[in-house]
């Protein structure tokens, strides 16, 4: 599959989210979390407009990031590979977020 690369808006939208991330595990008891679950987080955010069939904005937001080989952008971000689908999370890091 071909990709386009990211622009800069793509960087911006990916360092809000690693912020955004990095604040609720901040204040949470978790240290795994479904990407999909904390859609509302990033619609009051302003990452995000709305959602669309559970969380599909931010999966396909990671796809392309992975697509794109810039994962690392977002460094919480895990990736279950399964054969036909891929499962995204974010996980607690120890990282600070800049």
């Amino acid at each position: 599959m071909a990709t386009i690369g990211l622009t800069h808006a793509d960087i911006q939208r990916a360092i809000k989210i690693r912020k955004t991330v990095y604040e609720y595990f901040k204040t949470s008891n978790v240290s795994k979390v479904q990407a999909k679950e904390l859609m509302s987080l990033f619609i009051s955010k302003g990452i995000f407009t709305h959602d669309k069939k559970d969380g599909l904005p931010i999966r396909n937001f990671l796809r392309f990031l992975d697509e794109n080989q810039q994962l690392s952008l977002i460094p919480q971000v895990l990736a279950e590979r399964k054969d036909k689908y891929t499962y995204w999370y974010f996980i607690k890091s120890d990282d600070k977020c800049q």
